[in-house]
């Protein structure tokens, strides 16, 4: 296969976000477009007559194994585009597969198009190089006959390769370059705006925003509506998440999150200050002292510019793992006071904690490490919640270990004049989610891989 041809590839596996390459250190907005646009690069290919024969004008080739999950999973998609595309469509199955389980994905799955069987020497597999199941070829019939030509020739204009649910907008775009966001009215979805937005797409990846529905799912909360809309991209709404779909390519909080369906480009809808997306989720209920300044550094558009496949690769473990730095979880600015100011107000609940590890939590460090380390973020109680953690043991509350501000934050404010607002409450009303966000700051996978929510909050009560 030629260069041009797997350039073509290379272009949709990267969309899918399988590929980790460096991009360029120039940041340039929609730095795909030119190549997603571009007029398709005619390769002549010589395919199995069985096929050929029914290539009478443009064509997508659906390229599938029936008892492949993936086929399966892409199935209504493909059903429905073979309605929107002006194609014609074939099924071409895996010469792997029997006849009976040709059958029986038919009968389940319905396909709109006829189903033919590659030979079991796989030649059309072979003749188009695939590399996986499944896969769209876009073929058409010999537009310009040459002496040189092949048997059985015909023209391959598109691939996609492999193709997976989130790539239909992908399709519709190409199809219709003159107009390309005919169909934006709707949710496009991640891979669609990043084939375009690729540096963006890149930088999005390796933010909180992309794995924001796995944290759900690891909590068994994925069925919670009180939760999901926040973990997902146009919950309920056309083209957006479906509740109950894990799979679906609109999970996690997607560019369209904040831009709106379809982006500036949806010609149905007026352009929107994406800024003030924030809000919607990140309110007083479900975020600490959040402020739109403080969370755009964190999701900035071009930081994967520049940066190495390993450094990519090593950020998108650290959050999976849950050991990357969750910045928005910092504490307002400002001094803290100590346990005996709070304990003037709080004497019972004074009276817990001092009974409890918290209260001890200096002890489990060496003589070392209590007179100066990065232990002391976690063991001790700073004397001023500041933009970065000291590593020095004059700046924190020493004799009292994890205090009550550790976890409420600094309570200067709240002891001049104690109200529900200047202070960090975890009781009744805040969301789980916080709370244990709060928690998992200190007890991260690595230094107490054992955490559970639930068990410990039940030790810590006050």
């Amino acid at each position: 296969m030629n260069r041009s041809i797997l350039w073509i590839l290379y272009l949709f596996v990267c969309v899918s976000g399988t590929d980790l390459r460096a991009e360029t250190p120039t940041k340039q907005v929609a730095a795909g477009t030119a190549a997603v646009l571009a007029q398709p690069v005619i390769h002549v290919l010589s395919l199995p007559e069985v096929v050929t024969k029914q290539i009478t004008a443009p064509t997508a080739l659906f390229y599938f194994s029936p008892t492949c999950p993936h086929c399966q999973d892409v199935m209504p998609a493909v059903n429905i585009l073979t309605e929107d595309l002006n194609l014609q469509w074939l099924g071409v199955a895996s010469s792997r597969a029997t006849r009976l389980e040709i059958e029986r994905f038919e009968a389940e799955y319905k396909p709109r198009f006829e189903v033919i069987h590659d030979d079991l020497s796989g030649s059309f597999a072979a003749a188009v190089q695939a590399r996986a199941t499944p896969s769209i070829y876009i073929i058409q019939p010999r537009t310009t006959a040459s002496a040189d030509d092949p048997t059985h020739a015909v023209e391959l204009l598109d691939a996609y390769t492999p193709f997976s649910r989130g790539m239909e907008g992908l399709l519709r775009l190409r199809s219709k370059r003159d107009d390309p966001f005919h169909s934006f009215d709707t949710y496009q979805g991640p891979k669609v705006c990043g084939s375009c937005h690729q540096q963006e797409h890149r930088s999005w990846v390796i933010t909180h925003h992309a794995s924001a529905y796995r944290t759900l799912y690891k909590r068994d909360r994925a069925q919670d509506l009180q939760c999901v809309g926040c973990h997902v991209t146009g919950i309920d709404s056309p083209g957006g998440f479906k509740t109950g779909d894990h799979g679906s390519p609109m999970r996690d909080v997607g560019c369209e999150s904040c831009h709106g369906p379809g982006g500036p480009h949806n010609p149905a809808s007026e352009p929107i200050d994406a800024k003030q997306s924030c809000v919607r989720c990140h309110d007083a209920e479900h975020s600490i002292a959040f402020t739109v300044e403080k969370g755009l550094p964190h999701i900035d558009h071009f930081m994967a510019v520049g940066m190495t496949d390993q450094q990519l690769r090593e950020r998108i473990t650290a959050i999976g793992r849950g050991e990357a730095a969750r910045p928005l979880l910092a504490f307002p600015e400002g001094p803290t006071v100590g346990t005996q100011a709070c304990r003037s107000c709080h004497k019972s609940t004074h009276k817990s904690w001092s009974r409890s590890p918290h209260a001890k939590a200096m002890k489990r460090l060496s003589t070392e490490e209590q007179q100066g380390s990065d232990c002391l973020k976690c063991h001790a109680t700073p004397k001023n919640f500041g933009p970065s953690p000291s590593a020095v043991a004059e700046d924190y509350r020493v004799d009292e270990a994890v205090g009550c501000e550790s976890c409420h934050g600094a309570g200067a404010a709240h002891a001049d004049a104690p109200t529900k607002d200047n202070i960090v409450g975890l009781g009744e009303s805040c969301p789980e989610c916080v709370i244990e966000a709060v928690c998992t700051s200190c007890h991260t996978p690595k230094w107490d891989p054992s955490w559970e929510l639930k068990t410990r909050l039940e030790a810590a009560k006050h």
